[in-house]
């Protein structure tokens, strides 16, 4: 579930420009830090505050397995990496919901 969600969000990305001021390249930005583990691990020294979103956001998939029930394996996959499940409500914020629809959307075969 993983390699789809890599893949399908190198997809995503590659439909915007670096850096694109389009509000759904800015929301989804975060998502990088799930589709490269080296990223995620760069920030946590270098952008704790992504690193923390990251992490955020695994807890989120974690609690939305019901609305999603792809998310299962992939917070499986996500915990077998390593990534972190730390809960902050502190990053819950309107963006939350369409992170999560982008994500679901990319473990979806029919995005390829």
């Amino acid at each position: 579930m993983y390699r789809m969600l890599q893949r399908n969000l190198s997809e995503y990305f590659s439909s915007y420009n670096e850096g694109d001021e389009h509000y759904r390249y800015q929301v989804a930005e975060v998502l990088k830090g799930l589709m490269s583990k080296e990223l995620y691990d760069r920030w946590q020294v270098e952008d704790p505050e992504k690193y923390t979103e990251v992490n955020s956001l695994v807890y989120h998939i974690k609690q939305y397995i019901p609305q999603f029930p792809r998310f299962e394996t992939l917070s499986w996959d996500l915990w077998g990496m390593g990534y972190q499940v730390i809960p902050s409500n502190e990053l819950i914020d309107e963006h939350l919901l369409e992170r999560l629809k982008i994500i679901n959307m990319c473990l979806g075969a029919a995005y390829i």
